[in-house]
């Protein structure tokens, strides 16, 4: 059977579940898949039962001993001299400008030693990368430095902020095949890339286990937003925080519930006391998917204020169970909320767009059930992990040969 590893720079957070998913949809695909997290998570990003449960699948190179690592590096550079050799030249080549950049990079270089050695050890014919940050370059190195083939996942924008010095273009005609989540991250990566030819970059969406996700219709009356999202500047929570404050201000008896957690989360708890909010607006913390699931099926509508988004699976949870989105127009969140039909989208940024799509779908009962059946179908059409899991396994598989 065809060996392929899953290689993470760290293995995912609680809240990450859509990669933990992916995987597990893989192995059920038949896929004999081997996961390599180059560093085990910290306590605060992850629980023991989640480590239990992926222990017999997942390999974690550090932290380690520093004589353990002293003696890979010397094993790996005295088993192929040349494609160490060759495997340092790309490093250095691929690094970012400046003392610190090189100094980063050969950190890199150094993880990818100790995952080429994994990779090596456990006979893979194949590595494939999700993200394509950090990551992506551990990946690119560890597979030249083992001798197969890689393949990445280009997820969402942070790589695009940089593009340059992320070495998108390098990644990307070194793999085997990339796979992009919507067209907009395609179009991006043809872009950086200087490509015209999208054959080498896969659509394949991130997506859901459908079962899990019941669809109930939106209730008549509307009583409680929703959100889930990493509290950080470029998730524009500000803005929804100053958005349920104008729709309280115009009499609207609504209360606002917050999961996540995050770098802005003092910021914004002090902007709630600020706005006089601190009884109305509810900081869940981190949820796992079932417990994100329950607060869907209380939740009368789901409201996403991002400046910058891959293709937002949270919206896609909310839809699949019938709350109705509204979300910001930007990036691939078009390609799953389509603005007027199975959702809404609004400016970012633009706190009275929020508040004004809100207060339109309140009072719309009839284009909120529209809005629900037309994004669960949307969901269920498009977004169904196991049809999409089965399209990369595919691809995966054809890249072993």
């Amino acid at each position: 059977m065809k060996k392929i590893a899953y290689l993470l720079h760290r293995f995912p957070a609680i809240t990450d579940t859509f990669i933990k998913r992916e995987i597990r949809f893989l192995q059920k695909a038949g896929t004999a898949m081997h996961v390599i997290s180059v560093w085990k998570p910290r306590d605060s990003e992850t629980t023991p039962a989640i480590l239990s449960e992926w222990a017999s699948d997942t390999e974690f190179m550090l932290p380690g001993s520093p004589f353990g690592i002293a003696y890979i590096l010397l094993k790996v550079a005295i088993s192929s001299p040349l494609r160490f050799l060759r495997t340092f030249s790309l490093a250095l080549a691929t690094a970012r400008p400046g003392v610190r950049g090189l100094f980063y990079q050969m950190v890199y270089f150094l993880e990818s030693v100790l995952a080429a050695d994994a990779l090596t050890r456990n006979k893979i014919g194949h590595v494939h990368n999700h993200i394509g940050d950090q990551a992506g370059t551990v990946t690119m190195l560890a597979a030249q430095l083992a001798g197969i083939g890689y393949s990445i996942t280009f997820h969402g924008w942070p790589v695009f902020f940089d593009a340059r010095n992320s070495r998108i273009k390098e990644k990307v005609l070194g793999a085997r095949f990339t796979r992009s989540i919507s067209y907009f991250c395609r179009s991006q990566l043809m872009m950086f890339s200087e490509t015209d030819d999208p054959a080498p970059f896969k659509m394949v969406h991130c997506g859901l286990s459908i079962d899990k996700y019941p669809y109930r219709e939106p209730k008549e009356q509307v009583r409680r937003l929703f959100c889930a999202a990493r509290f950080s500047p470029e998730k524009g929570m500000s803005f929804l925080i100053q958005a349920f404050k104008i729709l309280r201000d115009n009499g609207h008896d609504l209360e606002l519930r917050l999961a996540g957690g995050g770098p802005s989360k003092e910021s914004l708890a002090s902007l709630v006391k600020e706005l006089g909010l601190s009884a109305e607006v509810h900081f869940l913390g981190y949820l796992s998917e079932d417990e994100v699931i329950r607060e869907l099926h209380d939740a009368d509508l789901f409201v996403l204020p991002s400046f910058v988004e891959g293709l937002p699976v949270s919206a896609m949870e909310a839809m699949a169970v019938g709350v109705p989105a509204i979300a910001t127009n930007i990036a691939g969140t078009s390609e799953l909320i389509e603005d007027g039909k199975s959702g809404i989208l609004v400016r970012p940024s633009d706190a009275k767009a929020i508040a004004d799509a809100v207060a339109w779908m309140i009072g719309d009962y009839g284009f909120r059930r529209r809005a629900a059946e037309l994004g669960r179908k949307k969901v269920v059409d498009e977004f169904d992990i196991e049809k999409e899991t089965a399209r990369l396994n595919a691809y995966l598989l054809q890249s072993c040969d």
